[in-house]
């Protein structure tokens, strides 16, 4: 039955991309304003000449060209509106399927008013983009993440994967990416930051797996940098959101988002409320040892999310922006890890209870001043976080022995950042940027147990207090210019970082101290093969050094039988990485590709050994290895084969060098090294059957992938949704179904340290319904230079 449901899939898949057609005659043309500046992103409306009703739309790109494919012959009407100019209409005859429009200029607006139709309007679809160091994901209205959280968006995302089991988040088969709000790190973890941020808050996702030196040198893979709605529209606008999801359990989301600009001020906020309660079950029979495990999760949680700030444009050169982030969230329920000894028939129920909140708070400060030329800038960045994470839970084990006991823990975190930002275009030369940083991470990460181990005879405490400091001074400069068709960028960055920490644990105090001076180069090079065709070739030094919980010796979860603690004496690993990439478009179709290769020093790895203590148990941890080495490459579709027909089609693979460690039969500790493939394939199609109704078709396929104590098998799902818009555009239903066939959940084969298999299930298929509604007015206007400079201030990784 599965190969049915499997094949089911393809050929619905096969079919959606079937009569794809490569000939198109567009309408073609560029906007320009009186000073033959380009204006991006402007709307143009289509219209038949004799006709009221609208017949298409599409958007300038950034630099002003569009194209409007696929128009029968005839005259029409084209209205071309901008924030910040005067509506212009254009009449158009098209022979032959295509005509060439020229410069089409816009004249600068007069009045003082805007009226809008709608507020915070986003694209049908998410939108793909390439830039020199990073590529972009315009995230839509797309039905397979409605509803969801920031886990289900980036899940969909090329070279994007995220852990259903643990919500851990790997980028090219890597897990250690950096995670990012607004272009700033947040205080909580990424499984926590992707499980408090709704779906529709997320403007934009920016992938950056080779960051260049403007950016912090932490994380192997890359950075993610999730950038949220920030309303700017003229007047005063508002977005209602609401959604149902019903798996096992019943689920509800809701947000509303603001904001309202006066020309000087623009205030905005947003607000949201999700109750998420989940449950997950699996089980793990490990055959040496004839033990059968249970593990049974009830989570219920539910989390509130705010955003309110404003921007003060003071003058056409100055703008401040202030905001601040708040989150505050609860989760209880319990954990079942009941065990069967299968080899004597006999039961063992193994139950804990858990209740913690966590609470979290960004504060962010923004001056920018403009200078007299185009990219010629000062800024300044002032940013504080906090969290505070609370988790109590209580233990009633049967096995491996009968223990009844409590943990209490805290985990307190503080960031500040301050950055000084510099950029100068040269005239006739090229680009400069140049910056300072100072930043501070604190964290206090607390346990206390009544629990006693018993150890040689000797009763051990294993409550812990871990106080830890990480300060970093910083400096950075990148240079880049353009040489016909050749493009050129290199840039140097130095990291100064010191570490003092202490941690107190079965009566002993040790202390951790680090001090240490790095340098990350970095390299960009472009050559335009064609007008609309670019091949790049990218380098860049990176760094992880050991986090919080890879250094914590306190344990960051158990159950009877294995737990995960830190290594305070683990050592920074370096990465350089070098990647090949191609970009092809075709009108609005494109094609890009990549391949990189990573060498990695002192790699960081989880070893999971047999615990001294029980040979029953197994603990888990975190060691340095010599080197590693990966590599990869990546392939992506964007299609609009005809104006009700858009496909996102793309691969991965990846391959990474793993390092397990086991000990010989005279229990010495080896390592062994083993190759970890993975590749993954998505399509995402969205059908227009008109103006109001469009169906959406998303397919998955996960091939199966080596991890630390095994293999886990392939997985794939197939999720179909529909949309109906109404009220010109301003509301909206949608319903999706996710995993049809009920066909994404994880099945393992373990190896190390034991032989077994597994099987777990979640929550994967659901039925969503949604409602959305936007409205908005107007206010009084002023000169909109400074905007259109800072609009996108909010988003965007500032160092």
């Amino acid at each position: 039955m599965r190969l049915n449901k499997f094949t089911l899939a393809i050929l619905f898949s096969v079919c959606s991309i079937y009569g794809f057609s490569q000939e198109q005659h567009p309408v073609k043309g560029k906007i320009e304003n009186a000073k033959n500046e380009a204006v991006g992103m402007a709307a143009i409306q289509i219209y038949k000449a004799d006709s009221k009703e609208l017949f298409d739309e599409v958007y300038a790109n950034e630099d002003g060209t569009f194209e409007i494919p696929d128009l029968e012959d005839g005259n029409y009407r084209l209205v071309i509106t901008e924030f910040g100019y005067q509506q212009s209409v254009t009449t158009a005859e098209v022979k032959g399927g295509e005509l060439n429009l020229g410069n089409i200029i816009l004249q600068a607006a007069k009045t003082e008013t805007v009226e809008l139709k709608g507020a915070f309007v986003r694209a049908e679809v998410s939108q793909y983009r390439n830039e020199i160091d990073k590529r972009v994901v315009e995230v839509g209205n797309d039905l397979v993440s409605a509803g969801a959280n920031a886990a289900a968006v980036l899940n969909n995302i090329p070279s994007v994967n995220v852990d259903q089991q643990t919500g851990e988040l790997s980028l090219r088969g890597n897990e250690n990416v950096k995670i990012y709000i607004d272009g700033k790190p947040s205080s909580l973890s990424a499984a926590e930051v992707l499980k408090q941020i709704p779906s529709n808050q997320i403007k934009s996702v920016e992938i950056i797996t080779n960051p260049s030196a403007k950016y912090e040198a932490d994380g192997k893979s890359g950075i993610i940098n999730i950038v949220m709605i920030k309303g700017q529209k003229k007047g005063y606008n508002v977005a209602l959101n609401t959604g149902y999801e019903q798996g096992k359990r019943s689920r509800f989301n809701n947000s509303l988002t603001a904001n309202v600009n006066t020309g000087s001020f623009n205030f905005f906020g947003n607000y949201s409320y999700n109750k998420r309660p989940s449950e997950f079950h699996g089980y793990l029979d490990n055959y040496d040892s004839k033990r059968w495990q249970a593990i049974d999760i009830l989570n219920k949680d539910e989390s509130q999310a705010a955003k309110f700030g404003f921007d003060w444009f003071i003058d056409d050169k100055t703008a401040l922006t202030v905001y601040t982030n708040q989150w505050f969230g609860k989760g209880h329920g319990e954990i079942g890890s009941d065990i069967i000894k299968t080899d004597l028939n006999t039961y063992h129920p193994n139950n804990s209870i858990f209740d913690g909140d966590w609470k979290s708070q960004d504060y962010s400060l923004n001056f920018k001043r403009d200078f007299d030329k185009a990219d010629h800038n000062i800024v300044l960045d002032a940013f504080f976080s906090q969290a505070n994470n609370t988790d109590w839970r209580n233990m009633n084990n049967t096995y491996p022995e009968i223990e009844n006991y409590f943990e209490d823990r805290d985990s307190k975190t503080d960031n500040i950042r301050v950055n000084l930002d510099y950029t100068n275009q040269i005239k006739d030369g090229g680009k400069i940027e140049t910056g300072l940083q100072f930043r501070r991470e604190q964290n206090n990460n607390t346990l206390l147990t009544d629990r006693r181990i018993d150890i040689n005879n000797t009763l051990i405490d294993p409550s812990t207090d871990f106080d830890f400091t990480r300060d970093f001074f910083s400096a950075y400069v990148n240079y880049g210019q353009k040489f016909g068709k050749f493009g050129m960028q290199l840039g140097l960055r130095a990291e100064q970082f010191k570490d003092k920490g202490n941690y107190f644990y079965n009566k002993e105090t040790k202390y951790i101290d680090n001090d240490k001076l790095d340098f990350f180069p970095s390299a960009f090079l472009t050559y335009d093969v064609s007008e609309k065709g670019q091949i790049s070739l990218n380098y860049s030094r990176r760094v992880d050094r050991p986090g919080i919980r890879q250094l914590s010796p306190v344990a960051e979860w158990s159950t009877p039988l294995m737990s995960s603690i830190g290594n305070p004496n683990l050592k920074p690993e370096y990465t350089d990485n070098f990647e090949v990439g191609y970009l092809q478009r075709f009108g609005k179709n494109s094609i890009s590709g990549n391949v990189f290769y990573r060498h990695v020093k002192d790699n960081i790895f989880r070893s999971v050994l047999v615990d001294d203590t029980n040979s029953e148990k197994f603990i888990q941890l975190y060691e340095n290895y010599d080197k590693v080495n990966a590599y990869g490459f990546e392939l992506a579709f964007n299609l609009v084969p005809t104006k009700w027909w858009s496909s996102n089609i793309s691969g991965d693979f990846t391959h990474n060098t793993m390092v397990v460690a086991r000990m010989d039969e005279f229990k010495n500790p080896y390592t062994v090294e083993i190759d970890a493939n993975r590749l993954t394939a998505r399509m995402n199609n969205t059908f227009k059957l008109n103006k109001s109704i469009s169906l959406q078709h998303f397919f998955m396929y996960q091939g199966k992938y080596r991890f630390v104590q095994g293999e886990m098998q392939d997985m794939w799902r197939m999720d179909l949704g529909a949309r109906y818009s109404f009220m010109g555009g301003k509301a909206a239903l949608s319903a999706r179904v996710s995993d049809i066939f009920r066909t994404f959940y994880g099945r393992l084969e373990m190896y190390d340290p034991a032989r077994g298999y597994g099987n777990f299930r979640w929550e994967a298929q659901t039925l969503n319904i949604g409602f959305t509604y936007n409205f908005g007015g107007k206010v009084r206007s002023r000169a909109e230079a400074q905007r259109n400079k800072t609009e996108n201030q909010g988003g965007g990784v500032g160092f």
